[in-house]
């Protein structure tokens, strides 16, 4: 409860205070701000990958910590990749291990193992640039978002993003989420840039789709949606951003690629992923979480009808003392107030997109968003912090230009203080529910 609290307050003063610093900065000096923005964005989380480090070290024995699961198994994967480089059969290993395990885990055991191979199985090595990889992927925010709207709006999505957190939190485990993220927006601003730009040339979609195959191997449904994302912004953009000569161009290119390089493997995926949505997955899951010991008997009645009007806003955080193996909800329970409060700005953005009809010149980071949410929604994942992680940056960057619209009217200051009255209630019902599902209220 404690760091909750001390998360939210770090988050919204440190942010004003860097909202009025950044303001003094003249636009012409982009290259040094950038420098700066990186560094601002980078000391915090080596601090907190350093300490966090420690406090693992000190209390569990290991680097792993509570949420040992995952973690360790990435480690372990990875040692064996990290092997394999040194025998020279890495490609032997990946087919072996592609027959025992899904895709999903592929991409990030791999990297790990490149990484122990270049320094000795060093995990500082593998979070130390964790540090470097999100730290980066602010700058690629604050580029993309700068490149869709104005720089005012760019450095309040870069505060947003530099200073939210959960993405420090993560820098300082073994799971894969930091670099997912990464890769997420380094795929969506490279083909934003690629279809905004006029000297356009048909091998830059190469590089892209490269950063989609990737992709596949972090999390399935993430390459999916980005494959599908690109595709459906190339045919539906504004002609103001992709001609149709690019369109074509573009289009054809990546549906071949696509079918030459991962047809069968997308096809595959694709189908289970639909096919799990068609069964009935998610409430069998939702059934065991209210089953299970020390579960919710309330999960049962939780689907996608429920999560789709809240997606923009989840997870809640919890104030219920967790049981063993649930201590990370503490550390992630200030990140994900502040998602609930800023939430209001990200649907405000939507909403004057829409009704301004310019959703077609951002069309890529939406449908991107979008599509991931929509995936999310009808998974058994809604309300799992983790999964959120890829599509928060975009949601930050829709977040800041909903903000910049709220600053200009004083009826969207009175609306954002009956949400933040919303936001209040909300969490504390869900603390209710959550308490009262296990025969604790």
């Amino acid at each position: 409860m404690l760091s909750g609290v001390v998360s939210v307050l770090a988050f919204f003063l440190w942010g004003q205070y860097q909202s009025n610093e950044w303001s003094a900065v003249r636009i012409r000096k982009a290259r040094n701000f950038e420098k700066k923005l990186f560094w601002i964005s980078f000391i915090p989380r080596l601090i907190w990958m350093i300490l966090i480090y420690i406090i693992f070290m000190e209390n569990y024995g290991d680097a792993f910590g509570f949420e040992n699961g995952d973690p360790t198994f990435y480690d372990y994967q990875a040692k064996l990749f990290a092997q394999s480089i040194s025998d020279g059969n890495f490609f032997n290993e990946w087919q072996r291990t592609s027959e025992i395990i899904d895709i999903s885990d592929l991409g990030y055991s791999a990297y790990v193992g490149f990484v122990y191979w270049l320094t000795d199985n060093s995990i500082i090595a593998v979070r130390l640039l964790k540090c470097v990889l999100s730290a980066y992927t602010v700058l690629l925010t604050y580029r993309l978002v700068k490149r869709n709207f104005v720089v005012q709006t760019a450095r309040i999505a870069a505060i947003f993003v530099a200073l939210w957190p959960n993405f420090w939190y993560y820098c300082g485990t073994h799971l894969k989420e930091t670099e997912m993220v990464f890769l997420t927006m380094l795929f969506v601003d490279q083909a934003d840039q690629m279809l905004r730009s006029r000297q356009f040339t048909a091998w830059k979609i190469i590089p892209i789709l490269l950063i989609a195959a990737a992709m596949f191997t972090f999390r399935t449904p993430l390459g999916i949606v980005a494959l599908l994302a690109l595709v459906f912004s190339v045919v539906m953009s504004s002609t103001k951003v992709v001609s149709w000569g690019k369109r074509i161009i573009v289009g054809a290119l990546a549906i071949a690629l696509i079918g030459v390089v991962a047809g069968n493997r997308i096809q595959e995926q694709t189908r289970g992923l639909v096919e799990k949505v068609q069964s009935n997955e998610q409430q069998e899951n939702m059934q065991w979480r209210g089953e299970r010991e020390h579960g919710n008997s309330f999960a049962k009645y939780a689907g996608a009808t429920v999560f789709a009007p809240m997606i923009f806003t989840l997870p809640f955080p919890s104030m219920v003392k967790p049981y063993e193996g649930q201590d990370v909800q503490q550390l992630l329970n200030g990140g994900n107030f502040i998602k609930n409060i800023i939430s209001a700005f990200t649907i405000l953005a939507m909403v004057m997109l829409l009704i301004s009809g310019t959703w077609r010149e951002h069309l890529l980071p939406l449908s991107f968003m979008l599509g991931y949410l929509v995936v999310l929604t009808v998974s058994a994942f809604a309300q799992s912090e983790r999964f959120h992680q890829p599509a928060m940056p975009l949601e930050f960057m829709f977040a800041a230009y909903g903000l910049s619209i709220a600053l200009t009217k004083k009826k969207y200051k009175r609306w954002f203080t009956y949400w933040c009255a919303l936001m209040f209630v909300a969490v504390i019902a869900w603390n209710w529910f959550k308490m009262a599902g296990r025969g604790l209220s």
